[in-house]
């Protein structure tokens, strides 16, 4: 009994925290705070920024292999819990909405399909030792593909033009064979 009176005060407390965040402002709360079309929107943008932050830190030599290996790890942890959020909003992909995100996610795809290039640019063969910790992504990608094209937006409105021939080579072989089939070689 005193159990489940300590389980039910924890539950009260973090709920008041979700909703009432430090800083006072009222924060969107759902899987992971991604629960409507703004969110994800956010989630987008942060993805892109933190990508185009890593590819020009390679791009310009600002760090050395083994740190940037550090930061493709971190990197990995974070954007596939944020792509797992964005994907976890069934409200932001409802036909009515999707088109919205479009231009967003293109963004995203667009750095993604840059760094790819960029770390082959700079390293070589010897990129695979980076985009390799990338990996984790490889099924929320694909599976955010997905959830643009069963709900009318093709993919040619979101992947850039080299982006099956870098994502093959990044090692995305889910991401790879779903977005081949709407591309004709």
């Amino acid at each position: 009994m005193l159990a489940l009176k300590a389980i039910s005060v924890l539950s009260i407390a973090a709920a008041f925290v979700t909703a009432h965040p430090p800083d006072n402002q009222l924060v969107a709360r759902g899987f992971n705070g991604v629960t409507t079309t703004e969110t994800a929107t956010q989630s987008y943008q942060s993805l892109t920024t933190e990508i185009r932050t890593l590819r020009v830190n390679i791009a310009t030599g600002k760090v050395e292999e083994e740190v940037a290996i550090t930061q493709f790890k971190s990197f990995s942890y974070e954007a596939t819990s944020t792509m797992t959020s964005i994907n976890g909003c069934s409200l932001c992909y409802h036909p009515t909405r999707v088109s919205s995100l479009t231009q967003y996610a293109k963004q995203t795809y667009v750095e993604f399909d840059l760094l790819f290039e960029t770390c082959y640019q700079v390293y070589g063969e010897r990129a695979s030792r980076l985009l390799t910790h990338l990996s984790p992504l490889d099924s929320q990608c694909q599976r955010n593909l997905s959830l643009f094209s069963e709900n009318g937006v093709h993919l040619q409105h979101i992947l850039p033009p080299n982006f099956i021939r870098n994502v093959n080579r990044a090692g995305w072989p889910e991401t790879h064979r779903y977005a081949s089939r709407f591309f004709v070689n």
